[in-house]
């Protein structure tokens, strides 16, 4: 069974039918798509109304989610774009081909989010201070701090 087979299995309540392209990102990133494909799921079943992935990539060495909200109360595009923009500012110290604590490197050709040894065998250096994103908490915009993500907590140094 292949991935997007596996994802639509698991969160039915998602439409995976247009989704063309699959996952075009590493398995690095896997667990940060699930976690907002969950929360997408919690609320999709308990609102109602219908989310549709188009397309999940990597793009300028960060983690991009396009979906489409369909016949969905507007308090669903709230939840649903808070765990976005969180899924988007986690990817930025992810490595996305491993998964362990990455940063935002360059190479002189390509942006990609990487730990030390992935960075090393791209050539890629860091790139300071990084991505610097804001992400909803309760009704504010707030800076991404990954030191206080419990998600973080969870990744090697």
């Amino acid at each position: 069974m292949d991935r997007i087979a596996e994802l639509a299995d698991r969160y039915p309540h998602l439409a995976f039918g247009n989704l063309r392209f699959g996952i075009e990102c590493g398995y690095g990133w896997a667990d940060i798509i699930d976690t907002f494909l969950a929360t997408a799921e919690v609320v999709t079943a308990a609102a109602g109304g219908a989310l549709q992935l188009l397309q999940i990539k990597e793009k300028m060495g960060g983690l991009r989610i396009y979906y489409r909200l369909a016949d969905s109360p507007q308090r669903n595009w709230i939840g649903i774009d808070k765990a976005y923009y969180l899924a988007e500012a986690r990817s930025f110290h992810i490595c996305e081909r491993c998964g362990s604590r990455g940063l935002l490197t360059y190479n002189g050709m390509l942006y990609a989010t990487l730990c030390a040894e992935h960075a090393a065998e791209l050539e890629s250096k860091p790139i300071f201070p990084g991505a610097s994103m804001n992400i909803v908490v309760g009704s504010a915009l707030v800076p991404y701090d990954p030191y206080v993500d419990p998600f973080m907590a969870t990744r090697l140094e």
